[in-house]
């Protein structure tokens, strides 16, 4: 979640003093995007104000605005046949209806206020802990959506069961391990047969790296999805379905370990190693009929690019690939790169270079080739929706950036062979459809509606077709929870759509006219690899081209990984060791076997082992999905959209309580914060006491967050503290006639009363404009401690026990006059401020979040009025320039202060700590 707080100046500083206490009010106010919260960092920017409405069902309240009821009620009636399979597993039910908040399309999900930090292109969902809110776009495929919602739902499950739990509360999910987490909801919403995640896994038993359960806690380098999905489905298939939730229960008890030797009776290194020899003896036999060497010419791999290397594109000529890699270690950027060697001839574009572009859409999609092989199409995400944007290969120049009206999500680009047009699949409220662009006319067309999903188009060389794939087959055929992927031909002069019948129930993607468009290539798990396959177009033929015992396949399964050429050269992207490389083939290199369309076995698409004992729940539901799907539609019913303001989370950092020579003191603070449903109004509420009772402090704030504009307020009472020691020049006479020499200590307390208003507006993801204003009240207590010891007439110790203490509140007159600041008072003063800034930042960080490429730069002035009337200017500008493994570093930075400051405010100094890194606080004296 991203950190936001309200942030209280304190400039009032005094000369020669000694600290007895360092400032005590640590102020939480969490999650407040304010104007003066962060001096730098990007925006989430909200580009509208969505209206969402509200649709009930017997244990779901769904929050949506997309204007397609059949979708949005699909997908009510989904959320109730998942809610069915999975409290089979976790026994429980929910009390009151659970939020689901559905936003229409991932770039406007990106952008939701119900939860605070940015969310990344490739996240398809999240479900967030303190409401149990399920929040998640629409996917492009049908399958995706209805497999994220399943996956969702068993989060909410997980979360539901630890809060109402008797033994468990919410802060047990810190117990258990992300692939734990990860992997259960995996295997509850996809079950067993899973061709991605048991091509991960063959490829870990190839290369031998099957991890143990600790290699999959304390090591990054193993995806928790994958891996942990498959580790369910091994408990499951081996002790029974039923096993699975006291597992988990009982590991957010104390800890996966312990909760293995409760259940099973052995250890986490015996559990591992059945694991693995459940793999091993799994992928064995299906070793010997496969091939490890990839057919082609490795272009890119992780010596000249990165390790994930994905959406090929090769140029029709046949002479440049582009593509999308992580080369740079911090970033995804689109490379051009010569389709023979793979040497890089340039970045095409990148985040750093292109403000335009807030990311690339690179999950599932890729770009397009003019047929002059002289321009480059590809999909970004920018200001809240997809944009096409159109580059000139021999320089990287954008020509074109250009949005699709109410398609807000697409990509997966195909040009037309005369020029003039590029299709591509996208969401229109909702749907997935295909579409068209025509770069003349600049009219958008649809060219198909309706409820099915169609994917990866690809045109045909003479222009008059577009082949793609589609759920069509199997979206209301099918009951299991798994839309399998058929293609179709779309004819664009008749308008018709013809079904390839070809694997059927297998996922048939990223087909591609080849060879003057006799041929389709394609990719296929109907053996449960994923290999490439071409059909004869007129006659229905097909031959197998590879056989590899990982296969051919970009991040997921949808994605995009094989490229074809006018000149017949085959690029595709080649899965092993957890990397991606290129391979680039002439379509002559593949040896054709014939193998039957009808034909499919999905035993190596199956996660260890293949066999279940046991209670066998999951698997059984996932293929009878739709028995479950029948919620009557009158059990579907539209309420009317309310806030619901409620407390979010209540913590306390604890009580003490001390007795020093100043006195008893206590210690306690407590924090909430409040939202509504959408968490776009929220109230962070805090107090907190450090001492004694006049230590006591506490701030409000509020913000809105509805609109592009965001707005909030604080109101605040925060005491400083700090003390000064000195010596009274004036012994006092006894009545036994000695004297005393007075040694004190003055507590000085500083009481700011303060209410602020703030508001800033992103102006995109790396550049925002704050205004901010207040009015603070300041004023003092000053209480001091006296020693009285016996003296000469020198003011020398007698004595080191002092004959008397005494301590009293000293009243502002006699401090003033006592003067022991050397001219500084404690007269309370007001003080009113305005402030406005330009903030920018497009910066990639790194692990330790220090900035190592981008820019940033803060450029505003602050004004304030009152007792005190000075203007104070600011200039930062900050420039990072990555060359590998280094980033040079260059500032240019003014502050200042302009006007009648008196002699309150303490002079700025260039050795102060947050002017010049590396001076502490005591660098500089005298």
């Amino acid at each position: 979640m991203k950190s936001i707080t309200i942030k209280t100046d304190f400039s009032i500083q005094f000369k020669q003093f000694i600290y007895l206490s360092t400032v005590f009010f640590s102020f939480l106010l969490l999650n407040v995007n304010s104007v003066q919260a962060q001096y730098f960092g990007q925006n989430k920017v909200r580009y509208k104000n969505l209206k969402f409405q509200v649709y009930k069902t017997p244990h779901f309240e769904l929050y949506y605005y997309t204007k397609n009821d059949e979708v949005i009620k699909r997908f009510a009636k989904e959320s109730e046949a998942w809610y069915a399979l999975h409290q089979q597993i976790f026994r429980d039910t929910f009390s009151k209806p659970n939020p689901l908040i559905l936003y229409g399309n991932s770039p406007e999900f990106q952008q939701t206020t119900a939860i605070d930090g940015e969310i990344g292109v490739g996240t398809g969902g999240v479900t967030e802990g303190l409401k149990n809110r399920v929040i998640m776009p629409l996917h492009e495929i049908n399958s995706q959506t209805r497999h994220v919602l399943g996956h969702e739902m068993v989060h909410a499950f997980q979360y539901h069961s630890l809060i109402t739990g008797d033994s468990t509360q919410l802060e047990n999910i810190g117990n258990l391990p992300l692939w734990m987490v990860e992997g259960m909801a995996e295997y509850l919403s996809i079950g067993k047969t899973d061709a991605n995640t048991a091509m991960w896994m063959r490829d870990a038993y190839l290369n031998k790296d099957i991890p143990t359960l600790n290699d999959l806690t304390t090591s990054n380098k193993y995806f928790p999805y994958r891996y942990g999905q498959a580790f369910w489905s091994f408990i499951g298939s081996t002790y029974g379905d039923s096993v699975i939730f006291p597992l988990f229960k009982e590991s957010a008890k104390y800890g996966y370990s312990m909760a293995i030797r409760r259940t099973f009776g052995y250890d986490e290194k015996t559990l591992s190693a059945l694991w693995k020899s459940s793999i091993e003896n799994t992928y064995k036999p299906l070793l010997k009929d496969t091939a490890q060497v990839p057919i082609g010419i490795k272009v890119v791999d992780d010596k000249n690019g990165g390790k994930m290397n994905v959406a090929p594109a090769i140029s029709p000529n046949g002479k440049y690939i582009v593509y999308l890699s992580e080369r740079e270690l911090f970033s995804i950027d689109l490379y051009l790169a010569d389709a023979k060697t793979g040497k890089i001839i340039r970045k095409l574009t990148s985040k750093i270079k292109n403000n335009h572009i807030d990311e690339f859409n690179f999950i599932e999609s890729a770009g397009a080739w003019s047929p002059d092989s002289k321009q480059f199409a590809f999909s970004v995400f920018s200001e809240g929706r997809n944009k096409l944007i159109i580059v000139n290969i021999s320089n990287g120049k954008t020509l074109k950036e250009i949005a699709m009206g109410d398609v807000e999500q697409f990509g997966n680009l195909t040009w037309s062979p005369n020029g003039d047009d590029i299709a591509f699949s996208g969401l229109k409220h909702g749907q997935s459809d295909l579409f068209a662009y025509n770069l003349k006319s600049k009219q958008l067309k649809q060219l198909t509606d309706d409820k099915f999903t169609d994917y990866q188009p690809n045109y045909s060389l003479d222009g008059q077709r577009i082949v793609f794939s589609t759920d069509r087959v199997d979206f209301d055929a099918d009951a299991s929870a798994n839309i399998s992927m058929n293609m179709a031909i779309l004819n664009l002069d008749y308008n018709t759509i013809k079904n390839i019948d070809v694997f059927p129930k297998a996922n048939n993607l990223n087909p591609v006219f080849a060879n003057n468009d006799s041929y389709i290539y394609f990719l296929s798990n109907k053996d449960g690899f994923r290999n490439l396959y071409r059909i004869i177009v007129n006659t229905g033929f097909v031959e197998q081209l590879t056989n590899y015992f990982t296969g051919i396949s970009g991040i997921t399964e949808n994605a995009p990984a094989l490229s074809i050429s006018t000149t017949d050269d085959v690029v595709y992207s080649y899965y092993r060791a957890q990397k991606y490389t290129l391979y680039n083939a002439k379509s002559t290199d593949f040896k054709g076997v014939p193998v039957d369309p009808k034909k499919v076995d999905f035993t190596a698409a199956m996660l260890p082992p293949l066999k279940s004992v046991g209670v066998n729940i999951v698997n059984k539901n996932i293929e009878n999905f739709l028995a479950y799907d029948d919620l009557p539609a009158e059990f579907v019913k539209p309420i009317p959209y309310r806030s619901q303001f409620q407390l979010d989370y209540l913590a306390s950092n604890g009580v003490g309580a001390g007795v020093s020579r100043f006195g008893a003191g206590l210690q306690s603070g407590v924090q909430a914060q409040f939202s509504d449903i959408l968490s776009r109004n929220q109230i962070f509420a805090a107090a907190s006491v450090n001492g004694e009772i006049y230590d006591f402090g506490a701030q409000v704030a509020y913000i809105n967050q509805q609109s592009r504009w965001s707005y909030g307020a604080s109101v605040s009472h925060i005491p400083f503290q700090f003390g000064y020691r000195g010596v009274n020049p004036n012994l006092t006479p006894t009545n036994s006639g000695g004297l005393l020499r007075e040694d004190f200590t003055d507590i000085i307390r500083i009481f700011q009363e303060s209410v602020q208003g703030f508001s800033f507006y992103p102006i995109s993801r790396s550049t925002r404009f704050e205004l901010g204003t207040g009015v603070s009240y300041y004023s003092y207590r000053v209480d001091r401690l006296s020693r009285y010891y016996a003296s000469d007439q020198n003011g020398n110790y007698l004595s080191s026990f002092p004959v008397s203490v005494d301590r009293r509140k000293i009243s502002r007159d006699e401090f003033n006059k006592s003067n022991p600041l050397g001219g500084y008072n404690i007269d309370p003063f007001v003080s009113y401020e305005v402030n406005s800034f330009l903030v920018g930042d497009n910066s990639v960080v790194g692990v330790t979040s220090t900035p190592l490429d981008g820019f940033r730069y803060r450029i505003g002035v602050q004004q304030t009025f009152g007792t005190f009337r000075y203007t104070a200017p600011t200039i930062d500008l900050r420039r990072y320039v990555r060359t590998k493994p280094v980033t040079f570093a260059g500032r240019i930075y003014g502050f200042g202060r302009i006007g009648d400051i008196g002699n309150q405010i303490n002079p700025l100094f260039i050795g102060f700590p947050q002017f010049i890194r590396g001076y502490e606080a005591n660098s500089f004296f005298n």
